[in-house]
Parts: structure tokens; sequence; C-alpha cells
């Protein structure tokens, strides 16, 4: 029987088993979004020596306040223009609000700042660092850098199918999760071949690669259709009939 394990336990064991890898000296900086974001793994990046740079949710308290009560309490409060460059060189512009306190469950302060894409957003995303002299514009530049993270989950979840087995046993699962890693790393080593202009993300690869089956099956269709002139027999050994 497997036990279940939170994301945030999950992801200190990865923080555990890097750790030791790393070399000495460097400085850490872990990142994550709202969900892994628990006090307790807070708590041991911390305890390494390490920082965080992470989102959380609306419902965190701050010094014994929600943030979005924070929030509604400085709506008069002037914002700071933040410009974040993405890898494609496009900038996009920020308003922030700061804040500096304890999120509950800490006995260590962070720098929390609400993000606004602009003036008239109601639902500000909120962020954490706990590195309190580094700037909100950096912070979010190198939050920025998690897009590679999220676009693989996309890629691996809804084009290649990581959550549509239909089979319980723990096994099963874990064998088709990692068929699904082996096509993505099939995509990875084709996107580094082939990468152009006409080929500018991986979804080039998948659909280039679903046009060679089927233009292979259309091929061998055709190729019979003039080997026995006739239809049916192509038909049948192509699409049989349902029985």
């Amino acid at each position: 029987r497997i036990a279940f394990r939170s994301k945030p336990r999950i992801a200190r064991r990865l923080l555990e088993a890097l750790r030791p890898l790393l070399p000495a000296g460097w400085e850490v900086i872990v990142q994550f979004d709202a969900w892994y974001a628990s006090a307790r793994l807070l708590k041991y990046i911390h305890h390494q020596g390490w920082h965080t740079v992470c989102g959380l949710k609306s419902n965190r308290k701050l010094n014994g306040k929600r943030l979005d009560q924070h929030t509604r309490v400085l709506r008069h409060q002037r914002y700071t223009s933040v410009t974040v460059t993405a890898a494609d060189g496009a900038k996009t512009t920020y308003l922030v609000r700061d804040l500096v306190g304890r999120l509950e469950g800490l006995a260590h302060d962070v720098r929390v700042f609400a993000s606004k894409r602009h003036y008239r957003d109601t639902r500000p995303a909120y962020f954490a660092r706990t590195d309190l002299a580094l700037p909100a514009g950096a912070a979010l530049q190198g939050y920025g850098r998690r897009w590679s993270c999220e676009v693989v989950n996309f890629y691996l979840k809804v084009q290649l199918g990581l959550a549509d087995f239909r089979v319980q046993p723990y096994e099963a699962v874990a064998k088709w999760g990692v068929v699904v890693q082996i096509a993505w790393a099939y995509v990875e080593w084709r996107f580094a071949q082939e990468r152009s202009a006409q080929v500018p993300c991986p979804a080039d690869i998948i659909r280039r690669h679903r046009q060679e089956h089927v233009r292979s099956w259309l091929r061998g269709a055709l190729q019979m259709a003039l080997e026995v002139g006739a239809i049916d027999p192509v038909l049948e050994h192509f699409l049989p009939a349902a029985a």
C-alpha cells in the first residue's frame, strides 16, 4: 500500500536529495507556487540557509491578518511599477505593494508583495521572499523562470496524456508515467535537432510527429490499393468494421 504524500512533503524530499549534490558556497533560491508554500517547507528551506521566492494564497496570514485584508487596508497606498522581461524579450509591467512581517507558523520575517497587472485588477497575485534585501522586480524576474516548468507540465498532462491513465494499481500508474516521460524525452530530443523559425516550440514537434504517422498510414493504404486494385480489402485491413 502506498502512503499518501502531500505536495510540500514531496518537495522536501526532492530538496533533501538535492542538498548533498550542491557545490559548497552556492546561494540557493528555491521557487515554487502557492500549492507548495506550507510553513513546514518554508522552515526547512530557511534552516538550510537557503532563500525562497514563492506564490501565496490570499488567505495566508501575515502578522495575524489575511493578505487580502492587508490589500484592502492599503488600497490608497501608491503602487511601485516593476517591469519584467520574458525570455522572448517581451516586457510586462506589474503594479506592486510591499509588506514585511511574519507569516503564520514562521518565526522569521519575510517580505510579501501583492502584484497587479493593471489598476482595475481586483485579484492581485501574492508572493513571498525570504531575502528581505531582494527587490520585488528581481524576485518577479527570477520567479518568471519557473514558466518553463509550467510549460513542461502542460505538455505532459494535456498533449502527452500523463493524467489519462485508467488503471488503479500503483505499478501500472508508475509504468504509464515512465512511458509519458520517455515520449517527452523524444520530443525534447527532436526539438533540439529541428528547432527553427518553422519549429519554434515543442508543440510543432508533436504535430509534425503525428503528421508523419498519418502520412505513413495513408501511404500504406494507397500502396495496398494499387497492389490489390480494390477498395474494400484496403478498408478492411486499415479500418476493420466493428464486430
